[in-house]
This record gives C-alpha cells, structure tokens and sequence, in this order.
C-alpha cells in the first residue's frame, strides 16, 4: 500500500502540494531569521546554483524520457549504456568547469562583503550536486520510479530544512546566512547522492564516452540544447527572474520581491496543473481532427484557473499586507508588488494551454526561440525599470515578459494553422475556426 502511495499520480500530486507547503513555511523561517539583506543574498545565491545546475545538465535531462524508453530494450543495452554515460560524462565535465569558475569569481572579486563571499562560494559548489539531481531525477521519472523522481528533492530535501533552521534557532543561536547557504548545499548534496545510489542497480555501468560514439552524442546535444532554453523559461523561471533581478535591486529589494514571486507561483500552480490534466485530452483530440474536443479540452484549461487566479488578485489585494507580514515588518508594505506577481498568474491562465499546443506539434526550436526572447525581454526589463521602481520593476519585468511570450506562442499556434486556445480565441472571438488540428508543424 505505501509503495502505492509513492507511486501513483495521487500520492505523488499529494506530497508535491505538501512539499509546497513546507517550502512557504520554510520561507517564512528563514525571513525571520535572516533579514531582508541576508534572505536575499540567499535567494540569489540558491538561484544562481540552481540554474547554472540546469543550464550544465546541457538538456540530457530533458530528452531522458524518450531516449531511455526508446534504448532500454535489451537489444539496445548498448545504446541506453552510451546514453547514460554520456549524459553523465558531459553534465560532469560542465557543471564542475561552471563551478570552478564561480568559486574562482568570488575568491578574485574585490569589495565583497565576508557573507556574500562565503554564500556565492558555496552556490558555486552546489552547481555539481545540483546538476546530478537534475539528470538523475529525469532517468528515474523515465523509468518510471517516481517516488525517486520527487519525493527526496521535493518533499524529504525541504522538510529537513525546514527542521534544521528551526532546530539550530531554538536550541543553538540564529543562524547566519553563510551557515544557511551550508546547510543548503549539504542537502543538495546527501540529496543528489542519495538519488544516485537508488538508480545505480538499474543503470549501465558508466564508462567513459566512446570516440565511435560521437556522431550520437552529437545527434543528443543537437536534440538536447534547444529544450534547455524552452524549460529554463518553463521550468526554472522563478530562479531565473530572481537572477535576472539581482544586478539591478538592492538584496533586501531581492528578498522582497522573491518572497511576492514565490508566493505567486503557488497560486500558479493550479494554472500549470489544470493545463497539465487537459494536455491528454487535447492531444487526442488534435490527433483526432476533433476541433470541437479540442476547444472543451482548452476551455476546461482556462475556466477554473482564471476564476481561481483573479479571486487570489482580489485576496492579495484586501489582504496582502497581512500575509505579507508573517515574513516580517520590512515585507508587509510590499502589497502592490504581489498583486502585480499575482496578476501574471490571470495572464497565465487566459493563455490557457498555448504553449503546450506548440509543443505537440513538434515545434521544439520555434518554442525555444520564444523562450529566448522572452528571456531577452525579461533581462532588458529588468534592466530599464528594476533600478528605477525597485521590487514593483522586476515585477513589471515578469509581466512583460510572460505577456509578451503568451502573444507570441498565440501568433506563432496560429501561423502553424493550429487552433488558438487562448481566451480571447476561445470565448471572445466569434470567428469560426478554420484549421486542420492533424496538420504537423513544418520541418525544423
């Protein structure tokens, strides 16, 4: 029965909602702990390590699912042998270089405070650690051992440091940013081993990347990078507009408005799980030429998100000074910045599933480069109103760059003559829909 649990799509949905949970509580902790300044050089620090973790996996984590599936055959043992091993051999070779670089940076630079120095050095070491647990996580979720895939980095990992930052307030002293960051790394770290050692029986031996294998790993890397700039925006953004932030906020700015994107990306969970449940319906439907299922698959997507995320606009508004506060005096006055963080999460939702049509059509480069303008478009908001309007900047950042996104997949879906499954399309537009929903994207 708990092998069930820990494996089946319920158990799993349960303990990823308990892990944000933990998570919020976490966050409260450590702002109380640390401060404004301190929180912030943390959350710069964590997210500087946890994409540099993402970028050096060099996107082997996200074609694991279908090149495992398509080699652990037996009669491709070899295949599947040389996969993993090149995976790791590569994912090895650029997150160490990335992490010397980053400790050498700190080490070198003038002028930076003992603290900062400390964290920024340890952020650098986590991004070896963080890089395994990013591939490793992949290879279990395609071989369909979940439990590995989320519950020791998304529930074990935040509950025991949620227990240690509380332990060590309560009964040694408060402890200090550089400390936090240490135990931070550490749990990365145990972690990321952890998840190794539970995959090693049912991986190939690793060895090193044969030369007669290079055309294939040519072919992964060929296939593998343009996915890393697609779910760096998908996937990791909060990391990545915190880092976008950071050269142009002061750290207790940054604490600021890490707390309102992170308290908005809970609410933006429900959007991204209702469009993960209509993605199977959409499919079928899309396979099927069936324009009619299609739009209910679409409309289910939208619905229940979008009332939910401008009910949650509403609550922040009457109550986000008070929620707010739990984090601190310093943070309660930061009301404007979360009603706006939270607003993109209306946007999110009237998108509905664009982004995810686009994907089904095979379209993975077209995606990645909408990705990377968004990315360019959040960098340079960032850049023009962070220094100017502080928190409430980075935040406009982010609405600019999902907005401008979402009406670039929506134009893009609509070029390829698939259905729009937008809001707009979808409940405003009374033109009649007029597209073949079997039609591929055209040859990349």
């Amino acid at each position: 029965m708990i092998k069930s649990l820990l494996t089946g799509s319920a158990g799993l949905f349960a303990m990823r909602i308990s892990g944000a949970g933990v998570g919020f509580l976490t966050q409260i902790m450590l702002a109380k702990t640390l401060g404004s300044h301190d929180l912030g050089i943390f959350y710069s620090a964590t997210s500087l390590a946890t994409v540099a973790g993402f970028v050096t996996s060099i996107g082997y984590s996200q074609i694991a699912y279908r090149f495992s599936a398509r080699y652990r055959d037996a009669s491709k043992a070899r295949l599947f042998k040389a996969f993993v091993s090149r995976a790791m051999f590569d994912g090895l070779a650029c997150s160490v270089a990335a992490a010397i670089l980053v400790v050498l940076a700190c080490m070198l630079v003038p002028d930076l405070d003992p603290t900062t120095r400390v964290v920024y050095a340890v952020a650098g070491a986590t991004i070896v650690p963080a890089a395994s647990l990013v591939l490793n996580t992949n290879l279990a979720g395609a071989m369909r051992f979940f439990g590995w895939c989320y519950v020791p980095d998304g529930l074990v990992r935040p509950i025991i440091f949620l227990g240690l930052i509380v332990g060590l307030e309560a009964f040694v002293r408060r402890p200090t940013g550089g400390e936090v960051m240490i135990l931070f790394s550490t749990l990365v770290t145990v972690t990321a081993l952890v998840v190794f050692r539970a995959l090693q029986p049912h991986l190939p031996a690793i060895t090193l990347p044969r030369p007669e294998e290079r055309r294939l790993g040519q072919r992964w890397r060929r296939e593998a990078l343009p996915l890393v700039l697609l779910s760096l925006y998908t996937n990791t953004f909060a990391d990545v507009a915190i880092l976008f932030a950071t050269p142009f906020l002061s750290q207790s700015d940054i604490a600021v408005f890490g707390v309102c994107l992170k308290l908005s990306l809970l609410v933006g969970y429900f959007v991204q799980i209702a469009q993960q449940i209509a993605i199977p319906d959409l499919a079928d439907a899309r396979g099927k030429g069936d324009q009619a299922g299609m739009r209910r698959a679409a409309r289910r997507s939208i619905l229940l998100p979008l009332a939910f995320t401008s009910a949650a606009v509403l609550g922040c508004f009457l109550l986000g000074r008070q929620v707010l506060g739990l984090f601190g005096a310093e943070f309660g006055m930061a009301r404007d910045v979360l009603v706006i963080m939270v607003a993109t999460q209306v946007v999110r939702a009237m998108a509905g599933p664009s982004a995810h049509l686009l994907t089904l059509t095979g379209a993975q480069r077209l995606n990645a480069a909408l990705c990377t303008g968004a990315l360019v478009a959040l960098f340079a908001a960032n850049w023009g109103l962070g220094p100017r309007f502080g928190p409430a900047g980075a935040a406009w950042a982010v609405v600019i760059s999902y907005t401008g996104w979402i009406v670039a997949t929506a134009v893009v879906v609509r070029r390829l003559g698939e259905m729009r499954t937008d809001v707009v399309a979808l409940f405003l537009s009374r033109q009649p829909v007029t597209v073949a929903a079997v039609r591929e994207a055209p040859a990349e």
